[in-house]
């Protein structure tokens, strides 16, 4: 009964207050509701701030444009050689606040062998970001075997009991070449980076009616077009084709075959290109790049330029290599170098040879991996300045021995440049070759010397030609 009787009194009493606990839990439901949507609000505008700080430097950041191919875009020392490679006025295209040109074009590079070269392609990739573009113009060295795979070819000398070729650059134009084009507009666009194929640009081919030839448009007969090929993968894979042998064409015939050479092509050759030359075809790049629909995102980075302001840039290309030494403190060494290693070189009686004793034919400028190669360290915690480097040189066994002596950091070679070279060495004619070139080795980084040869073959591979190199002298300071 008792039990009962609490039963019914807490039924009253709750009965008289549920209304009161009814309202009690409706209002608490609403602050907890309202402190939710002020918490998700805030959520958002502390996600819209960490955007602004850590996303704004990313949009404010310099977009890179690099530049792989061969000589005709390489970088030179302006007090080694004539030849400029276009790529080295590029930037002078873009606002340097909004755009930072990486060339890395190299001297004797084709597709295959800039792409299977350790220091080359993939050294380009780590340097490489999402939103970068790359331009990709090969063809010159693909030509090497005449518009065949070098490959194929030494495959058939062999099946007839023949001596194969050495020269391994070689690529056919409708399947290797098109190929390694592939390779590098897959691998770039898996990084985030647009890839833009741009034709190779004319030799200084003319005909006796003014025009270029077939051989100096890159067409080496029906079926071995490198241009119509670069094209078709440029279709295939949906990248921007800029026709730069076409353009150039225009340009050669319009000035003429004596202004070009006086002008363009002071280099000694029909290929490579002197400053005017050099400067002619990175403003046909600009423009190029300028009226192609599909980079219209580039061009409000397109930096006009007046003639004053495109006199000063290639003037102060000019310069850059005449610098005088480094002033910074530091402590003067003298050191020598003995070779720390050579690629597809040995030693016959002490000259360097191919590998295979023979020099082969067709070669008009360096093989990047063939070199007898020089190393000097900094200290972990002290840089260097190289002020003299001294490489004893002699040709041996005919007056067609060629060089250039290039420098580059790290085992992947990094920032090339062409410090040296000499198309005319003459056999059994010793030299001393001093390059007076302040050079600054950062702390923990390694210089690379390179001596690279190649042999002007006229027309047919030699044997018996060698390179004769003493060891080399090098004079500079530690900075303290």
């Amino acid at each position: 009964m008792q039990k009962c009787a609490i039963s019914a009194f807490l039924r009253a009493k709750f009965e008289v207050l549920s209304p009161f606990l009814t309202s009690i839990l409706a209002y608490l439901h609403f602050l907890l509701y309202l402190c939710n949507l002020i918490l998700f609000s805030m959520r958002k505008v502390l996600i819209l701030i960490l955007c602004s700080v850590f996303l704004v430097p990313v949009w404010g950041a310099k977009r890179k444009v690099h530049t792989i191919g061969d000589s005709t875009m390489s970088e030179y020392k302006p007090s080694a050689t004539p030849k400029r490679g276009w790529g080295m006025y590029l930037q002078a295209f873009f606002k340097t606040d909004s755009v930072k040109v990486n060339n890395r074009g190299k001297s004797g590079a084709s597709t295959r062998t800039f792409y299977e070269t350790e220091a080359l392609w993939p050294s380009v990739k780590s340097q490489m970001e999402a939103g970068d573009y790359l331009i990709i113009q090969f063809a010159h060295n693909d030509e090497k075997c005449k518009g065949e795979d070098v490959y194929v070819k030494n495959a058939d000398l062999r099946a007839l009991g023949m001596d194969t070729l050495t020269d391994m650059r070689g690529t056919e134009p409708n399947t290797t070449y098109k190929e390694y084009l592939g390779k590098f507009i897959h691998e770039a666009r898996e990084l985030g980076v647009t890839p833009i194929l741009m034709a190779p640009i004319c030799r200084a081919y003319f005909l006796p009616d003014g025009t270029i030839n077939d051989e100096g448009r890159h067409k080496l007969g029906p079926n071995k077009d490198y241009v119509r090929c670069m094209r078709e993968v440029a279709e295939e894979m949906d990248v921007p084709f800029l026709d730069m042998t076409e353009r150039s064409r225009a340009l050669y015939e319009k000035n003429g075959q004596n202004y070009c050479m006086r002008m363009f092509f002071n280099c000694g050759d029909k290929t490579h290109t002197g400053a005017a030359g050099g400067m002619a075809i990175a403003q046909l790049a600009n423009d190029l790049i300028t009226e192609c629909d599909r980079l219209a995102e580039m061009r409000p980075w397109m930096n006009p330029l007046s003639m004053q302001r495109y006199e000063a840039y290639a003037q102060a290309i000019e310069e850059k290599g005449k610098m005088a030494a480094f002033k910074a403190q530091g402590i003067s060494f003298k050191q020598t170098l003995k070779p720390a290693g050579t690629k597809n070189l040995k030693l016959v009686h002490h000259e360097y040879m191919p590998t295979s004793e023979l020099w082969p034919a067709g070669e008009i400028d360096e093989v990047a991996n063939r070199y007898v190669e020089f190393l000097i360290a900094a200290e972990k915690k002290r840089a260097l300045v190289i002020d003299r480097i001294v490489v004893p040189v002699c040709a041996r066994g005919g007056n067609g021995m060629n060089i250039h002596i290039n420098y580059g950091f790290g085992n992947q070679f990094r920032d090339v440049t062409t410090a040296y070279e000499n198309t005319a060495l003459k056999k059994g004619q010793p030299i001393l070759v001093t390059l007076d070139q302040p050079i600054l080795v950062p702390a923990g980084e390694i210089l690379h010397i390179r001596v690279l040869p190649w042999y002007d073959s006229d027309g047919k591979p030699q044997k018996g030609k060698g390179l004769e190199l003493g060891d080399v002298q090098v004079s500079g300071k530690k900075l303290n």
